[in-house]
């Protein structure tokens, strides 16, 4: 398998519908604060549909959209959310525990991958944003 065939499944690792049937169901209309920085993170999200901005203060760092996650931070290092999330437009969200964000990491094939690439993105992006 060639480089640009791993890079490729990478991208393409759609969690959605395991999540959807791993977590309940939100659904967050346009406006509405998913969660805000600093408070603690119980669970994160997949985002089924819809956008979601990620705000520190009130500037937008990234604006993220359907099989991206949000709030995952919390679920690995325990600590506060580190901005906050609100929906741009209407959002349906698969709300995953730290319970099951445990299990996905040790069972569910790619989901690490998939966390990692996540987290590789946005920090990457931060990187562009701070240039």
């Amino acid at each position: 398998m060639s480089v640009s065939s791993v890079k490729r499944v990478k991208a393409d690792i759609d969690m959605r519908a395991f999540a959807k049937k791993a977590g309940a169901t939100v659904k967050v209309p346009a406006g509405d604060i998913i969660f805000n920085r600093g408070d603690t993170g119980p669970c994160m999200f997949i985002v089924q549909s819809g956008s979601v901005e990620m705000l520190i203060g009130d500037k937008v760092i990234e604006t993220v959209g359907p099989n991206e996650a949000i709030g995952f931070m919390s679920m690995i290092d325990d600590q506060p959310r580190s901005s906050t999330a609100r929906a741009k437009e209407a959002c349906e969200l698969s709300q995953i525990d730290a319970r099951t964000f445990r299990f996905m990491v040790d069972e569910v094939p790619n989901f690490a991958s998939y966390i990692m690439g996540v987290l590789a993105r946005r920090i990457r992006g931060m990187g562009q944003t701070m240039k």
